[in-house]
């Protein structure tokens, strides 16, 4: 068999049909024609045609000396070649001394014997090397089923294949999951800046936070701080924001400078080695030696000391209604938070003052203030009304001649033993230790509505009626018989009256 007969035979055996009706089922290859003379390149056979490109031709790369050409050998179909998708053509060679044949089969499939160009100068007959150009002139022959384009031109890409579902949801979920973790970052980010820029204070909103290195320095800074009536930068240094910030101003502050400054404030180095410390510090307040004990912490172990706690309180529940300041200050709850130093409490109703020790100091972080001994009271001249308000209701019921008098000394029509009284004949009188009670009057505030003033126990007054026992009638001395209540008097009222108990 010869060497166009082993060409001809594809994997399946099938002999190749004719490449164009009359034509012979299997030419031989011509004897190579003369070739052009290019010195100093022996000569070659020319380049075999190949298929049509869907494309307009491109001319193949040529060899830096004009190739020789090789015969026209149309391609060998096979019987039934498998159809690959998109299969490349290749730009139609002109055929030297011939019409150009085209080929009614596709490419010859592998294995196939190819005629080749030559390389490096010599001609050889074989297999094509995969398009790929060789030392010398590039190859020129018949791309094969299933190869890449040879070289010299540029084969169409083949459409591109879709995704699959899976590769869709992985490239969904990741895109995804890349802008959650930017969403995050972004929201940390502005927490972060937000946390590092806030701190402290408190009702009102978070403070900077200040800049302490060490414990010591913690505590001095703060100290000095309020020393200079500067709230926001001490509450710098707390590790965490009061409750009430009512009275961390500088208002509050500068009251306490006058009452009491802080002076010749002392904080010997303290190092903290476990990211707490104890720091024992003293000063002058008003002159009196303070020594106060605060503690520190570096909790976010960034290298910046603060201090837990620092502040103390004042409990001013028993004071509600009153209109009670400190230091100046309205206040209006129940506790407050101060620092230290001194405070002084009283009241913005015109009728009533405060007694007893109004000025309480705080010198220890969590310290409540002492304020039992501060009592609510009326002003002198408020006690004087209050007086003469009772004394003018005192005497409207002593006037009285009737049962139902008022004060608290009301009378029965008939008495516990069956005497029976006459309406429109009474008379009542007070004693001399009575009056003298009256106009002496002692003013209590209640104790859970400190406006509503209270007066003390008065007396009883001497009663005389006409009465009837027994079918008899005439004037009896009434024994045992009520006295005056309790008086009691809204002193905040614009309008106070008279009640009793």
């Amino acid at each position: 068999m010869s060497d166009n007969d082993d060409r001809a035979e594809d994997k399946q055996g099938t002999p190749p049909l004719p490449a164009f009706p009359g034509a012979p089922a299997q030419p031989e290859a011509p004897d190579a024609p003369d070739a052009q003379q290019v010195p100093p390149a022996p000569e070659t056979p020319k380049a075999p045609d190949v298929p049509q490109a869907p494309s307009a031709p491109v001319t193949p790369p040529q060899a830096p000396a004009a190739p020789p050409q090789a015969p026209s050998t149309p391609p060998q179909a096979p019987a039934a070649p498998p159809q690959a998708p998109s299969a490349p053509q290749a730009p139609q060679q002109p055929h030297a001394g011939g019409q150009y044949v085209p080929p009614s089969a596709p490419p010859q499939a592998p294995g196939a014997p190819q005629y080749g160009a030559p390389q490096n100068g010599a001609p050889q007959n074989g297999a094509p090397q995969n398009g790929a150009p060789q030392n010398g002139a590039p190859q020129y022959g018949a791309p094969q089923y299933g190869a890449q384009p040879t070289a010299g031109y540029a084969a169409p890409k083949g459409p591109k294949r879709k995704l699959g579902t899976g590769a869709l949801i992985g490239i969904i979920g990741g895109a995804i999951l890349v802008v959650v973790l930017l969403v995050v970052g972004v929201v940390f980010g502005i927490s972060r800046i937000g946390g590092m820029a806030g701190g402290g204070g408190g009702g009102g909103g978070e403070e900077p936070k200040a800049q302490a290195s060490s414990p010591s320095d913690a505590v001095t800074d703060y100290l000095t701080a309020i020393a200079d009536g500067d709230a926001k930068t001490a509450l710098g240094y707390l590790s965490s924001p009061p409750n009430d910030s009512t009275l961390l101003t500088d208002e509050a502050l500068a009251a306490s400078a006058e009452l009491a400054p802080i002076t010749e404030i002392d904080v010997p180095e303290t190092k903290g080695e476990s990211g707490s410390a104890d720091v024992t510090a003293t000063y002058l307040l008003n002159g009196e030696p303070i020594t106060t004990t605060f503690s520190t912490s570096d909790y976010d172990d960034d290298g910046k000391w603060e201090i837990s706690g620092g502040t103390g309180s004042i409990y001013t529940e028993p004071f509600d209604g009153l209109g009670l300041t400190i230091n100046g200050v309205e206040v209006d709850a129940e506790s407050v938070e101060v620092f230290p130093g001194t405070y002084e409490l009283a009241t913005s109703l015109k009728n009533f003052t405060l007694s007893g020790p109004t000025t309480v100091t705080i010198t220890e972080p969590y310290e409540s203030a002492d304020t039992s001994q501060i009592k609510p009271a009326l002003t002198e001249e408020a006690l004087q009304q209050f007086r003469g308000l009772v004394r003018a209701a005192v005497d409207a019921c002593i006037a009285s001649t009737t049962l139902a008098a008022g004060c608290g000394i009301d009378l029965p029509a008939t008495i516990s033993d069956g005497t029976q009284l006459a309406d429109g004949t009474i008379t009542r009188s007070l004693s001399a230790d009575s009056n003298a009670t009256l106009d002496s009057l002692e003013a209590t505030p209640s104790y859970d509505n400190p406006t509503l003033v209270e007066g003390e126990y008065i007396g009883s007054p001497s009663v005389e009626a006409d009465c009837t026992k027994d079918g008899a009638t005439g004037r009896c001395s009434i024994y045992f018989a009520p006295a005056l209540g309790t008086p009691s008097v809204d002193m905040a009222s614009d309008n106070p009256v008279v009640n009793w108990d």
